[in-house]
């Protein structure tokens, strides 16, 4: 990703609203998989990569058992359509490379979501790779007419090497969007190039474009602070857990809002913002849900 100049602004995307409506949204922690990669393709494949980017192997991962995307997302799907259900698009992201390269999610979800969908993964985006994702979802709903899609949003912390952040465990998130969503209606607002002391700045303004008030309650990324970041900010503020640069936002909402009805007035509302250090991404997402 292209670096941006100390002091530039950052550059200025326009508000999404999502064509569809939020439906569901689950979360879950996976312990340890079933998934090994101690054969000889794969610790000559590690060994390589590790070799390549000068990063220090971790033998003691290689010969343990992990689960894969592929493994991640479909036990999500399950959980977000316990009965098969036709998802006109998918898209998978994640933040760290998976376990094992020859088991991709996009390939397991094409083969085990009913009829043909359109399915891409988004990654080596860091944190803002889930809101890149539903960025790309909005607009292949708009070009394309789907009436269904899902997102799935992966964490793997059992990687043979050292990956130079902190993962804390292998956990996903899953959204599914319908014409009738009944839980609601999604916004966002992405800028690219926000250095770290511009974050209240920016945050102020993509909230203000989003039109949400000071006090709707709000899910941080794990490095950001409500008192130095949100300033204005009255409501209720919730952390997610580090450890899980993708999915760890979408797995405090689902904490907080779960499968809901539609509910009335500011306390239906919440509002999430991440901010990626590495990649100068700030992305703010509003779910609103309240009636259409």
């Amino acid at each position: 990703m292209a670096a941006h100049p100390a002091g530039a602004s950052p550059a200025r995307r326009a508000p999404v609203r999502f064509p569809l409506r939020l439906d569901r949204i689950v979360h879950r922690s996976f312990s340890a998989g079933t998934t090994r990669i101690d054969d000889p393709f794969s610790r000559r494949h590690f060994a390589d990569l590790s070799a390549l980017y000068g990063v220090e192997p971790r033998p003691e991962v290689a010969d343990a058992a992990g689960n894969t995307f592929a493994a991640m997302s479909a036990a999500l799907l399950a959980d977000l359509t316990p009965e098969p259900a036709d998802i006109g698009l998918a898209v998978v992201a994640h933040a760290t490379p998976d376990l094992d390269c020859r088991r991709a999610a996009v390939t397991c979800l094409s083969e085990i979501i009913p009829g043909r969908p359109l399915v891409f993964t988004v990654a080596d985006c860091g944190s803002a790779a889930p809101f890149a994702a539903l960025e790309l979802a909005d607009a292949y709903i708009r070009r394309h007419g789907h009436r269904t899609a899902a997102v799935f949003v992966l964490d793997q912390a059992r990687l043979p090497y050292e990956t130079g952040r902190h993962l804390a465990g292998d956990a996903g998130a899953a959204l599914l969007f319908t014409a009738a969503g009944r839980a609601g209606s999604l916004a966002m607002r992405r800028m690219s190039g926000v250095a770290a002391e511009d974050v209240p700045a920016a945050v102020r303004t993509a909230l203000d474009e989003l039109e949400c008030d000071p006090e709707v309650p709000a899910v941080l990324s794990p490095g950001l602070r409500a008192a130095r970041d949100l300033p204005g900010h009255t409501g209720l503020t919730v952390s997610a857990p580090d450890g899980f640069p993708a999915s760890g936002v979408f797995g405090a909402l689902a904490a907080e809002v779960g499968c809901v009805t539609p509910a009335e007035g500011r306390d239906a509302r919440r509002v999430l913002v991440d901010h990626d250090p590495d990649s100068a991404e700030l992305s703010v997402c509003l779910l609103d849900r309240g009636a259409p």
